[in-house]
């Protein structure tokens, strides 16, 4: 099974526990993070998309221009372009990058973060628009003649792009719990997000859900997960940075805090560099994942093996969204810990930390080749192919 690890390139080196300060947009830091990415064995950075976040597009194209082998994984929300203006753009980055654009549609979870942008659609209703939208971005890449369409959220005549994306389709990731999101992107999507990481009874039920939506459809499905790791090169050096981060964490939240505090008196604004204060409009607050991270807050403080819900428990009151639990210790006990996921069939990792620039170079030298040395003798042992030079993930969808 293809092994992806993911990181995250934001437009500033920052992370939960950064204090304000510095620019808000760091374009020299874009090319960095970047750099150091392509130079530490990630596979692809997903690149954020929300109400208040810089144009993902623009900062997609300068890192694939300084890089070689990066791949890209762009957030995009559907409703706000046509979708064949959208299909012409990535086909475009694609191009662009020599094949390493991606598309991870961002359907929204929270109603009034949606609003900032104009969008007062139901959560049911963006996931139909966000499956129509998906099926007419592959309709343009692989048209070779005008195609006109008529449903129910989009509708033109005559439609043709004179780019396609090099392996004729640019690869959709895709999010979301509830079952029409499931149903949805079983029908367009080539792989599925998981949220964060969660406790190895619970993961097995997510995955055998997702997994059933996509039998359903008949159609091949790739998972990914998000996953918070705190290192250290002894066991007890990662929980000393642990418990530094917990306390980053109280201090971050204290000040979050008083600043709304301030902005319902009228004193100031409930906002702050890189993140909206106002704890309506966290881009994931609310729902069914909401709901599970404050039941995993609520129970045991370890997990399976060092599944740790301590940075869960700190973020509860957070006005930013929850954080799922991390995995704390050596790189070695980690890796072991993230191959229980991998054999489940998750097969990518969307790797974090807490620092974000110097955590890239500490998980490319001691994480990911780990991980990467456990996955090929898993799959050596189960009698996987791990074919070299595969197409990438879309690429015949």
């Amino acid at each position: 099974m293809p092994l992806e690890i993911l990181g995250v390139l934001l437009h500033r080196n920052a992370s939960e526990i950064s204090r304000d300060g510095g620019p808000p947009f760091d374009a020299q830091m874009i090319g960095t993070l970047a750099r150091a990415f392509d130079e530490n064995g990630f596979d692809r950075v997903l690149i954020l998309q929300n109400s208040y976040a810089p144009d993902p597009f623009a900062i997609a194209s300068y890192a694939a221009g300084i890089t070689r082998r990066l791949s890209f994984m762009v957030a995009h929300r559907p409703g706000f372009i046509a979708p064949t203006m959208a299909a012409r753009m990535f086909a475009t980055l694609d191009q662009m990058s020599g094949g390493r654009a991606g598309v991870h549609i961002i359907t929204g979870a929270n109603d009034l973060e949606l609003a900032c942008d104009g969008d007062y659609h139901t959560k049911d209703e963006r996931y139909l628009r966000s499956g129509e939208y998906v099926e007419i971005m592959r309709s343009i890449w692989e048209a070779r003649e005008p195609v006109s369409h008529a449903g129910e959220w989009y509708r033109f005549d005559r439609a043709l792009s004179e780019i396609r994306p090099v392996h004729g389709a640019v690869p959709v990731y895709w999010g979301g719990a509830s079952p029409l999101a499931l149903e949805t992107g079983a029908r367009v999507a080539d792989v599925y997000a998981i949220g964060g990481l969660k406790p190895l009874a619970q993961m097995a039920e997510t995955v055998a859900q997702v997994q059933g939506a996509w039998a359903r459809t008949g159609r091949p499905l790739r998972l990914q997960t998000s996953a918070r790791v705190i290192l250290g090169d002894t066991e007890e050096q990662a929980w000393k940075a642990a418990s530094e981060v917990i306390e980053a964490l109280r201090e971050t939240a204290a000040e979050q805090q008083a600043k709304i505090a301030a902005a319902e008196t009228g004193k100031a604004e409930a906002t702050g560099t890189a993140m909206r204060l106002d704890p309506r409009l966290a881009t994931s607050r609310g729902g069914s994942g909401r709901a599970e991270l404050e039941a995993l807050a609520n129970g045991s403080e370890m997990v399976d093996k060092r599944l740790w819900t301590g940075i869960t428990r700190a973020s509860v009151d957070f006005s930013t969204p929850m954080l799922p639990p991390a995995l704390v210790g050596t790189a070695e006990q980690v890796a072991d810990a993230l191959m229980d996921y991998y054999a489940m069939g998750i097969g990518g990792f969307l790797l974090r930390g807490f620092d974000l620039l110097g955590d890239i170079a500490v998980q490319g030298r001691e994480l990911i080749p780990r991980l990467r040395e456990l996955a090929a003798r898993h799959d050596e042992a189960a009698g996987i192919a791990r074919p070299v030079g595969a197409e990438p993930v879309g690429a015949e969808a």
